[in-house]
C-alpha cells in the first residue's frame, strides 16, 4: 500500500495551521499531483482512498482517472483537528501561545490544543483506518492520500512507533511512502520519496509543514 501526502496549498507556503478546513491545491500542488500520477502509472494499483478534504482527494485524482478507478473517501485519513489553532500562521502561534507551542515542539505527543485532537488520538484513528483498507484489500496494491500529520503517525505506528517520535520522520507535500502489508505485520519499504518531483519549479526538497 502507497501512502502520499497531498500537495501543496497556499497556506502551506504561508505556514498556516490548515487541520480540518478545506483548503485546496495551489498551482504547484497540481503540478505535484500529476508527478505523483507519472511516478505511479506503471504500478498495479486497483484501488485508493483519501481524506475527505478535497487537497487530498486532489491529489490522487490523476492518478485514479488514469487507473478508472474512484477514490474512496475515508474520514479516518482526514487531517487533524488543530482547534483553535487553525487558520492562524505559524507565527502567530508561537508568538501568542508560547508555553503551548513549547509543548507541540518538544512534548508533542502531550500537546492538547484547546478544541482540536491529540496526536494520540489522530495516530489510533488512522491506524485503525489503514488496517480496515488492508484487510478490505487483501493480495492487491492501492494507495492512502492524506496529510502531513497522519502520514506522519502512519509511517511511526506501522513501524511500532508513538507520536513522541513526530518531530524524528519528515513528509515533503507529495511524499510518497510505500508498505508491504501481510495480515497483521508491515514491512517498511520506502518513507518520503519525493524524487518524483526533482523536475518541477521547486524541486524535490519540499515543505514540512
Amino acid at each position: 500500500m502507497f501512502l502520499v501526502r497531498h500537495g501543496q496549498t497556499t497556506w502551506n507556503k504561508e505556514q498556516v495551521f490548515r487541520g480540518t478546513i478545506d483548503v485546496p491545491l495551489n498551482e504547484q500542488g497540481f503540478a505535484e499531483a500529476e508527478a505523483v500520477r507519472k511516478a505511479l502509472d506503471k504500478e498495479p494499483i486497483s484501488f485508493i482512498y483519501s481524506s475527505s478534504l478535497s487537497r487530498a482527494v486532489q491529489t490522487a485524482r490523476p492518478l485514479a482517472e488514469a487507473k478508472g478507478i474512484e477514490v474512496a473517501m475515508h474520514s479516518g485519513f482526514n487531517d487533524m483537528d488543530f482547534g483553535q489553532w487553525q487558520g492562524r500562521k505559524l507565527e502567530q502561534v508561537q508568538a501568542e501561545e508560547p508555553e503551548l507551542f513549547r509543548v507541540w515542539v518538544e512534548q508533542p505527543h502531550e500537546c492538547e490544543i484547546p478544541g482540536g485532537e491529540t496526536l494520540v488520538q489522530v495516530q489510533r484513528r488512522a491506524i485503525d483506518a489503514w488496517w480496515e483498507v488492508a484487510r478490505k484489500h487483501p493480495d492487491r496494491t492501492g494507495l492512502v492520500a492524506s496529510h502531513r500529520v497522519v502520514c506522519k503517525l502512519l509511517v511511526l505506528g506501522l513501524m511500532g512507533l508513538g507520536p513522541e517520535k513526530f518531530w524524528d520522520i519528515y513528509q515533503g507535500t507529495a511524499a510518497i511512502n510505500l508498505f508491504i502489508m501481510d495480515d497483521n505485520h508491515a514491512v517498511t519499504y520506502l518513507v518520503n520519496d519525493t524524487c518524483h518531483l526533482a523536475d518541477l519549479a521547486e524541486g524535490r526538497v519540499t515543505a514540512d509543514f
